[in-house]
């Protein structure tokens, strides 16, 4: 049978379900979230080829060595000054860089693009073979081959202008094209350090000038920005926030709740140990009727009794936001929220960091979270982000660069956060949750999983009858998912409540997922099996059982298997199994 979710710990720093035992980029993914380099640290190497198995490391002295977490290498005649420069591409930043090959040497080429008329037409996959004259004496190489390619390395498209070095004094004598298809076609009438242009079947090259405008860019230092604790993240789609509850300083409970619409909130946290968040919230108390008359709510809460180590006490409490001049609502931010709020930072930013004082988000009036701020926030920059609410997500400071929204922008789906939420044990707050985001949570591909996997707690607590909504939920969406209906089945089939027990539903269901082969194979059988002895087919029942064993064993299940030879033991005696 299934489970409900289980909490896994009190905090999300550590190591996720699908980092331990997961596949090897799960688990790459996994360290690059909390900040591991993904390149550990490694310069760029270049190493020179020397001639037969022979290389030279020539990192340094050819420039190539940066300390970037490289990703890919394009080589492209930017200049067109008869040398290959290179484009190159990382992870992070700088994100391109741009190498511009200046070296001097007396040596020729020749660049040719090809042209297919009977193939594709940039000729992708055609071989050209330049066969050279008056070659150097020392070398023995006649015949320059290279192959025209869609793509080139890891993430990469190389010009399609095909480069041959050709020395010193070594004329052309032909060139030979096998086109993608297999014709074979040869062209004369090459000079060294000239670009070619060959069309397929014209047997003529036409020489092809380039453009006068070299496209030169200027070299560029780059220099080391500053690190800072400081960040404003507007929302360029907005994700629905997750209940939040809090403590009074008088030791009551209270929840953030949806704010009155045109009435955002701020929920603000905050240290006493923290210089920032003092004076934050000191600029906060000395401008409130500037707030108040933008209708902006501050809900300021202590992180100090997270701290097990030092915590203060309330009257404490109180006092320092005395000092600090701080009149609105405050309070203690429980462990439980702060949780919530780190899965929630998780889920929206893919390096994932602990939260830290002063953290600000700004929550807009319908409950969606609109800005996030890390450190210190003016209270001008509230205001104006205010202001600007209804729109901000439409403005600048919503994407990293400029340009038109073409689409209407919607929600981001809390599918993702919703299902977090229950594997922490928040079932209740996720039951909430997606019934106050229904519409956005159900466009999501996944959700019938996340549909049973509520129902799989509500059961595992012993409420079987909304459990079994959940999975009649699910079915709604996914008519063939397969845990959903065995384990509707199972309660339908074994519930101690008559009321809750329908047998020839149940048969019915897992029959279906059986002919699905959707599910466990041995615990469908299982399902089925009491589903057959709920009916009082105590014949069907031991059949079925016994298969279901022998799958169980046959796969390893030995505790399953020992599980089941209980029940087998009842249906022999003609009687169902209630599971209490």
């Amino acid at each position: 049978m299934s489970h409900g979710g289980t909490p896994v710990g009190s905090t999300v720093a550590g190591s996720t379900a699908q980092e331990q035992g997961a596949p090897v980029g799960a688990s790459l993914h996994g360290m690059v979230r909390k900040g591991r380099s993904f390149s550990g640290r490694e310069r760029n190497c270049c190493f020179l080829n020397l001639g037969g198995s022979n290389f030279a490391d020539v990192s340094a002295v050819s420039g190539f060595d940066f300390p970037d977490d490289g990703r890919a290498v394009a080589l492209c005649d930017w200049d067109f000054d008869g040398d290959l420069d290179l484009w190159m591409a990382n992870r992070s930043g700088p994100q391109v860089r741009y190498l511009r090959n200046d070296l001097t040497t007396p040596n020729s080429f020749l660049s040719i693009r090809l042209e297919g008329k009977t193939c594709n037409r940039d000729a992708i996959g055609a071989r050209v073979e330049v066969t050279l004259k008056n070659a150097e004496p020392e070398s023995t190489e006649k015949i320059l081959i290279k192959t025209l390619r869609a793509g080139e390395g890891f993430l990469a498209q190389s010009s399609k202008h095909l480069h041959f070095g050709l020395g010193v004094g070594s004329g052309i004598q032909q060139v030979t094209v096998h086109w993608p298809g297999g014709e074979r076609e040869e062209f004369t009438g090459f000079e060294a350090d000239r670009h070619y242009h060959l069309v397929q079947l014209s047997g003529n090259a036409q020489e092809w000038t380039p453009p006068t405008t070299k496209g030169d860019l200027e070299p560029t230092d780059m220099p080391e920005v500053a690190s800072t604790d400081r960040a404003r993240i507007v929302s360029a789609a907005r994700m629905p926030m997750p209940p939040l509850d809090y403590e009074t300083f008088d030791g009551e409970k209270r929840w953030v709740t949806k704010p009155a619409p045109g009435h955002p909130v701020l929920i603000n946290l905050w240290a006493s140990w923290c210089r920032p968040c003092l004076k934050e919230l000191r600029e906060f108390s000395e401008r409130e009727s500037e707030l108040n008359e933008f209708g902006l709510e501050v809900i300021a809460l202590s992180v100090d009794q997270l701290d097990t180590k030092n915590k203060i006490d309330s009257k404490a409490a109180s006092k320092l936001l005395e000092n600090a001049g701080y009149k609105g609502t405050a309070g203690w931010a429980t462990a439980s929220a702060a949780e919530k709020l780190q899965l929630l930072q998780n889920h929206l930013f893919d390096l994932h960091q602990t939260m830290s004082v002063p953290t600000s988000l700004l929550i807009d009036g319908s409950g969606n979270l609109a800005v996030l701020y890390r450190g210190s926030v003016s209270v001008d920059q509230l205001l104006e982000d205010v202001a600007e609410l209804p729109d901000l997500a439409a403005s600048p400071a919503s994407v990293p660069f400029a340009g038109r929204w073409h689409t209407q922008r919607q929600g981001l789906s809390p599918h993702d956060l919703a299902w977090k939420l229950v594997e922490q044990g928040y079932l209740e707050e996720t039951i909430a949750y997606i019934a106050k985001n229904k519409k956005l949570i159900e466009s999501h591909y996944n959700v019938p999983k996340l549909l049973v996997l509520v129902g799989n707690g509500l059961l595992a607590r012993g409420e079987a009858k909304y459990a079994i909504m959940y999975y009649r939920d699910a079915l709604k969406i996914d008519v063939g998912y397969g845990e959903a209906q065995n384990n509707l089945a199972w309660i339908l089939s074994t519930h101690p409540d008559e009321s809750l027990r329908n047998g020839k539903e149940a048969i019915e269901l897992v029959v279906t997922a059986l002919k699905a082969q959707s599910g466990n194979a041995s615990s469908l059988l299982d399902t089925l099996a009491a589903a057959y002895a709920e009916e009082g087919q105590f014949g069907q029942a031991v059949a079925i059982a016994k298969k279901a064993i022998e799958v169980a064993r046959a796969s390893g299940q030995l505790d399953q298997a020992k599980s089941m030879e209980s029940r087998l033991r009842l249906y022999e005696a003609e009687k169902p199994y209630r599971d209490k």
